[in-house]
């Protein structure tokens, strides 16, 4: 199951209320009622958020709604948990993220009287998420930072697999360049870039967020910029000067590519047959396998709870295959 990030979630939960839909419960959490205009409303704002007003193919429209399905399932079946337990959320933590929520909507309190909710009920929902996070968190940690141990060993295990060529890996983030765009506008979007780059280095965010919001490939809200397996020379002699000193990790100084855009490119991996060249790349995977070892956890707990909250899927088009409770 996919955890929408808590704040986009709330987000969500505030907006879903703006767009119309039918009131019909398609899914019932003991007695809370999950209703089709719901799910449908969450669904096309998720496919806003991550195609960028392009149309999604039908089968991606489907993935996202068992996605949402997942979500305001498992979000019932933890809420009905808190109940029960009687359990209080932060008060520091919650004035946090709902003064977070208003400094990042100037127009907040615009937008909860147009979802007719109140600031009360969405601090309420605030609560609600930081509990659930709690009892996950409790109940099926995160995990750890991959050691230098474990990805040593992962590499033992794999360096056989290494393609051993000229080729690199790695992502970028680029801004175009409009026809006729004077010099000052190029160089303001250098130093946005230069900003970016900051922001990583920083641990303020991570590159494949970064390009997912703010890079004009099309495809980075997909990939978040990356680019496997190619050769330098491919992309140019702009490209090729501009990476050819950096080391796994480092992030290139702005260039310019071809004259029509602005990059910036965090090298991942030379393929070069040496463990240091794939240590990034190593890590990446670790953190994708213990993730996807701690959704089927988390997955398992949920269907542990639906036997004491009951789970009725009551049609076809909003029951997702392994579904919670199922």
């Amino acid at each position: 199951m996919k955890i929408i990030p808590l704040l986009m979630l709330l987000a969500f939960s505030v907006n879903a209320q703006l767009l119309s839909g039918g009131n019909l419960d398609v899914i019932k959490v003991g007695n809370v009622g999950i209703s089709q205009g719901k799910i449908d409303s969450l669904v096309r704002q998720l496919a806003q958020a991550q195609a960028g007003g392009r149309n999604l193919p039908p089968e991606a429209m489907t993935q996202l709604r068992w996605v949402v399905v997942d979500q305001l399932v498992g979000q019932e079946l933890l809420r009905a948990e808190i109940a029960k337990q009687g359990l209080k959320a932060n008060v520091r933590k919650t004035d946090s993220l709902v003064n977070l929520f208003k400094r990042q909507y100037p127009d907040f309190n615009q937008e909860l009287r147009r979802s007719g909710m109140t600031e009360a009920e969405f601090r309420r929902k605030v609560e609600d998420q930081i509990l659930a996070e709690e009892i996950l968190e409790k109940r099926v940690p995160s995990p750890k930072d991959p050691t230098d141990k474990e990805k040593r060993d992962y590499w033992e295990k794999h360096k056989h697999e290494a393609i051993i060529n000229d080729s690199i890996s790695g992502a970028r983030i680029f801004l175009n360049i409009a026809k006729g765009e004077n010099a000052q506008s190029i160089q303001d979007k250098k130093d946005i870039l230069k900003g970016y780059a900051a922001q990583v280095r920083t641990k303020k965010a991570s590159f494949p967020m970064l390009a997912a919001q703010f890079s004009d490939d099309p495809m980075a809200k997909r990939e978040g910029g990356a680019m496997e397996r190619f050769l330098p020379k491919d992309q140019g002699t702009e490209f090729v000067n501009a990476t050819r000193n950096l080391k796994i990790g480092d992030i290139s100084e702005p260039f310019i590519q071809g004259g029509n855009r602005v990059v910036i490119f965090m090298l991942a991996e030379r393929n070069d047959g040496k463990f240091e060249s794939y240590d990034l790349k190593i890590d990446y995977i670790l953190r994708v396998e213990a993730e996807q070892r701690r959704m089927l956890a988390v997955k398992n707990y949920l269907d542990q709870l639906a036997k004491t909250y009951k789970v009725q899927y009551l049609n076809k088009d909003y029951t997702p295959p392994n579904a919670i409770g199922l």
